[in-house]
């Protein structure tokens, strides 16, 4: 029976012919299961202070949706941060922001638990996560997520028939079939901006930890000239700091860590 199951939500993957197609497959067979509802995001590059929202699917209801797009959460999110670093799937409880808070603070910590308390408004009342790590057409590195939301009660949501061992497998399927369309369908090919010999040399040693000074006494050269070679290469990836600089150079392959 179990066996049927995988072959028929593969199949319905495989036939999808547009991602609108793709997605109702997936929220039919998530129903299935007793979920609410599901979303699929692309999480190769997670939004922060008004950043563009990247790809994603969801049959989550509209307020809700609206609500969290309006606090710019998605960059905040614990659930998403934690697919976007891991392997195997978890459950919202999973995640320490779930749990309720103790005390005050102020910072990133206090936006993560802000998405759970919303979640819980809404009558979202846990969550199961699959994380997703593929290659896509153009050979880089694609990383995904599909969430499934539980307005049942929690503990009901440890039942094996409600989160199966094969869900894992279909959402790998489901993540490369969604890169094919996405592809397809209007995708611009992804071109790596060019970095100089030396800019890179720059990023390569901020990732492996060396301050500016370390840096320009490895390279023999004065600690402006890092900086220099730097601030080129955040402008050239369109980020603002080196952190982030670092962490998009090594996802477009334009530098080994």
């Amino acid at each position: 029976m179990a066996m049927r199951k995988i072959e028929d939500m593969l199949s319905a993957f495989t036939s999808a012919g547009t991602l609108d197609d793709l997605k109702n497959a997936l929220d039919r067979q998530v129903a299935n299961l007793g979920f609410d509802a599901a979303s699929y995001v692309d999480v190769r590059r997670l939004p922060i202070a008004e950043e563009p929202v990247p790809f994603y699917q969801t049959s989550l209801r509209k307020d809700f949706l609206e609500t969290y797009l309006a606090e710019d959460l998605l960059g905040y999110d614990p659930v998403v941060n934690r697919a976007a670093t891991t392997n195997a799937p978890f459950t919202w409880a999973d995640v320490p922001e779930f749990r309720p808070a103790r005390g005050g603070g102020r910072g990133a910590r206090n936006r993560a638990r802000q998405v759970m308390e919303i979640a819980r408004d809404f009558g979202y009342r846990q969550g199961f996560v699959l994380p997703l790590h593929a290659v896509d057409g153009h050979g880089f590195p694609a990383s995904a997520l599909i969430s499934l939301f539980w307005r049942q009660e929690p503990d009901l949501l440890d039942r094996p028939e409600h989160r199966p061992a094969w869900l894992r497998l279909a959402g790998s399927f489901y993540h490369e079939r969604a890169l094919n369309l996405r592809r397809e369908v209007a995708l611009p090919p992804l071109v790596p901006p060019s970095l100089t010999d030396r800019e890179r040399e720059c990023l390569v040693w901020a990732c492996r930890g060396k301050t500016r000074a370390e840096t320009a006494d490895i390279m023999g050269v004065s600690d402006r000239t890092v900086e220099f070679h730097l601030t080129n290469t955040m402008r050239k990836l369109g980020v603002h700091s080196k952190y982030h600089a670092i962490a998009v150079a090594v996802q477009l392959r334009l530098i080994a860590p």
